[in-house]
């Protein structure tokens, strides 16, 4: 069955059952500080993702049992699924990619650097409150200075160094890239991340032909509901692939699920 293919109802209560699953286990993942630095990250990341998807289960928790009429929005429900498998891909980024530990450093360094940068950007539109200070100088030379000395960034071209020191990029590899790691298709993931994109934002796909297309008025209608079962598909596929990764992590979680739990993530 593909995605697309589930009635809203069906649709609504598969998701609700691995997103209460997922829920589970972040909290019987939770608190592990003490160790390793990719296992902090995938306790706040994986938390994040339930989250998300929590406000997606509100979102759409429409009656099922009774004709329902109102309140339908399939722009923010591709919106928060979109938040999802992006917060899934940074989460199998930092965390569950199996890739040597000068890399992984990397990746954080990289980060760094971005989330550095980012953040001089944002506080130099308060130019009465942002001021360059040595500290500021020094903290940049901190950061830049840890990812030139990994042994894995000196790899790179002189090229790309130059364009990751200058703080554009929070990633080494792109989003189809994460997606083909795991085995999956780059051109199913480019379709869904337009789709979604698309009719998040009030470009043309997103409201052209709006109101003929039998969307976005805030009221039911086929399209609505297809749209959304859509969006629950989706986000369900990236939270089953985030429990299965953290169970990796914490196998100790495992002995705590039900035999009806375990088969929830059986893709």
């Amino acid at each position: 069955m593909g995605i697309g293919d589930k009635k809203f109802k069906t649709a609504y209560k598969d998701y609700s059952r691995v997103l209460n699953l997922a829920v589970k286990i972040s909290r019987l993942g939770a608190g592990r500080h003490g160790q390793e630095d990719k296992v902090v990250w995938a306790c706040i990341l994986f938390t994040k993702l339930c989250v998300t998807g929590r406000s997606l289960k509100k979102l759409l928790d429409h009656d099922v049992s009774k004709e329902y009429k109102l309140d339908w929005d399939y722009s923010s429900a591709f919106s928060l699924t979109r938040n999802i498998m992006e917060c899934y891909q940074t989460l199998f980024y930092l965390c569950f990619d199996d890739v040597p530990e000068e890399e992984l450093k990397a990746r954080k360094y990289l980060f760094n650097v971005y989330d550095y940068y980012s953040r001089t950007t944002f506080f130099s539109f308060f130019s009465e409150l942002f001021d360059k200070k040595s500290e500021n100088i020094e903290i940049e030379e901190f950061v830049l200075n840890q990812l030139k000395e990994n042994s894995f960034f000196k790899t790179l071209t002189e090229q790309q160094q130059k364009s990751y020191l200058k703080g554009k990029n929070a990633f080494f590899i792109s989003r189809e890239e994460i997606e083909e790691k795991e085995g999956m298709r780059k051109d199913d993931f480019r379709y869904w991340y337009k789709f979604l994109s698309s009719n998040i934002h009030s470009y043309p796909m997103g409201f052209f032909r709006m109101i003929d297309g039998d969307r976005g008025t805030g009221v039911y209608s086929e399209v609505e509901e297809r749209y959304n079962a859509m969006a629950l598909e989706l986000s369900t596929g990236y939270l089953i692939r985030g429990c299965l990764n953290m169970l990796n992590f914490f196998p100790d979680i495992n002995e705590k699920m039900s035999p009806q739990e375990k088969q929830l993530l059986v893709i």
